[in-house]
């Protein structure tokens, strides 16, 4: 293994115990490359929910500079067909049995199966330092790839060492392997600082698909395994707030707990802080390589101001505002898309902004790697970030899956039974929706089961779990739709705020408040 890890580096089963110390690792690695080399694997792809053989085989994959697509097991047959249709993938391995097209069965590997494409390679013209494509949750339905070098992430990786400066922390990994976030600063970053990883698969974290359906096991886990960092998504965050509440208490090991993935409110921080959580804000996207910037500020003794803001870039970045929105400067290689011929849309353009101010910078930098995030933000003087909101009408969930309305609420209207949707759930751990029908021969019941098959097409993270009837369509009148008939989603949280508030609570404001559509209120999308 030519990977530089510091002798203390070691894996560990968090439940059976088994620990592997970089000796040994090494020695599991070089077996997993051996068996990539048997099969003369150019393009691996990973369906699993992770552990301690899928942090190997990445390893493997990273110290030979193998193209590795960590999938997670949650997406739909479509947006997994999808997947497997860009990237022409010569090898699978599996946490469970599949049935492709094209593909055999050719054995199991520590609790892997394996399966090779049984026709001539088909080609892909990636860029030769492409070593990973990450897919981000489809926020159209159709995942993106993400293409980054092993460089890129490494580089991620030893700036957040520098940023953390905790030397050989304990780190217990809870969020899945394959989100990109879990994998550079879960995996690489405690690595390099010469620390110990613990591992644990799905089921024994309380995760079911890409939900929290067993809160219990995952706090059980943290107490027995006493670690001292974490990563958590707003939404794991508030369970463990609410845990505290409730009598829970973390363990003393714990020195750094970072929160991402979605925007986190400065009280939700100070509670944590105050439940004696040493909570740190971030803000990052795969395009970057994960993480753009990472407070330095525990959360006990910062203001709700400095709670506001992310942090500080990591050293190797550079950042800078273009009509307010926040470009990073970065080795990005691309998305897939961009060479498999497909289409991607366009950024919006922000209501106000000279369309030709965002173009000329695009054509000043086009060759110099900044990417523009989508996001709107502010730069302290100190040069700390504030991160303001997306600028698309991208609704991010608390678990950090990102969820264009605009495709879900098509999906609602497709037959016809009803005649408005509007799809909400930003910052909240599930979707809901806001529904019109001009029927009043359709009842609730009905409504309720046309969602159910609406759902079965969709990815866990994109079902609408609760909706509210309204009683009036919305229209131009009441403010409520442009003239072109498209919601305008601001005023409608405006007004309709209290019956919003309901469907996240086991309260209803009316009987048109369905709890039960398809899961309770407490899973996760």
């Amino acid at each position: 293994m030519k990977l530089n890890f510091p002798a203390t580096a070691k894996l560990t089963d968090a439940i059976s115990g088994e620990s592997l110390d970089l000796n040994q690792l090494s020695a599991r690695v070089t077996e997993w490359q051996q068996q990539l080399q048997a099969f003369a694997a150019k393009r691996v792809l990973l369906l699993s929910p992770g552990n301690l053989e899928w942090a190997l085989l990445d390893l493997a994959c990273l110290d030979s500079n193998t193209l590795l697509v960590p999938v997670p097991t949650y997406l739909s047959e479509a947006q997994l067909q999808h997947i497997l249709n860009s990237v022409k993938p010569d090898l699978i391995f599996s946490s469970n049995e599949l049935f492709l097209d094209g593909f055999r069965q050719v054995g199991k590997f520590h609790n892997l199966y394996a399966y090779q494409y049984q026709k001539a390679l088909q080609p892909l013209q990636l860029p030769a330092d492409c070593q990973k494509i990450t897919f981000t949750s489809g926020s159209t339905g159709t995942p993106k790839g993400v293409c980054l070098s092993a460089a890129t992430q490494l580089q991620v990786a030893q700036s957040l060492v520098e940023r953390i400066a905790i030397k050989a922390p304990r780190h217990l990994c809870l969020l899945p392997l394959s989100t990109l976030l879990e994998n550079i600063a879960g995996i690489y970053a405690p690595l390099l600082a010469g620390g110990e990883v613990l591992l644990s698969d799905e089921f024994q974290r309380g995760f079911h698909g890409s939900s929290l359906a067993e809160p219990k096991k995952l706090l059980d886990l943290i107490s027995s395994t006493q670690p001292q960092t974490l990563i958590l998504v707003p939404e794991l965050l508030q369970l463990l707030v609410q845990a505290c509440q409730q009598g829970w208490q973390p363990p003393a090991s714990l020195l750094f707990i970072a929160v991402g993935g979605a925007v986190v409110a400065p009280q939700l921080l100070a509670l944590a802080a105050k439940a004696g959580l040493p909570v740190y804000q971030g803000y990052g996207l795969s395009e970057c390589g994960s993480v753009v910037a990472l407070s330095e500020v525990n959360a006990a003794t910062a203001s709700l101001e400095d709670l506001a803001s992310v942090g500080k870039p990591l050293s190797h970045l550079q950042v800078k505002l273009v009509a307010g929105e926040l470009w990073v400067k970065t080795p990005f290689l691309g998305y897939l898309s961009d060479f498999t011929g497909q289409t991607d849309a366009q950024p919006d353009v922000l209501p106000g902004e000279q369309p030709q101010a965002r173009q000329q910078a695009m054509a000043a930098d086009e060759t110099q790697g900044w990417v523009a995030t989508g996001d709107l933000a502010l730069m302290l003087s100190d040069g700390r970030l504030q991160i303001k909101g997306r600028k698309k009408n991208l609704l991010i969930s608390s678990l950090g899956r990102n969820i264009n309305p605009e495709w879900v609420e098509a999906e609602l209207l497709k037959n016809g039974l009803l005649q408005q949707a509007v799809l909400v759930g930003d910052a909240r751990p599930y979707c809901s929706a806001l529904l019109y029908c001009a029927n009043p021969a359709i009842n609730n019941s009905q409504i309720k089961n046309w969602l159910a098959q609406v759902n079965e097409t969709l990815p866990d993270y994109a079902r609408v779990q609760r909706f509210y009837r309204l009683s009036t369509p919305l229209s131009e009148t009441n403010g409520t739709l442009t003239a072109n008939q498209r919601p305008k989603r601001s005023q409608i949280a405006e007004l309709y705020q209290a019956q919003i508030a309901a469907l996240y609570t086991n309260d209803a404001v009316t009987d048109s408040v369905q709890s039960d559509l398809v899961a309770p209120a407490s899973a996760a999308c």
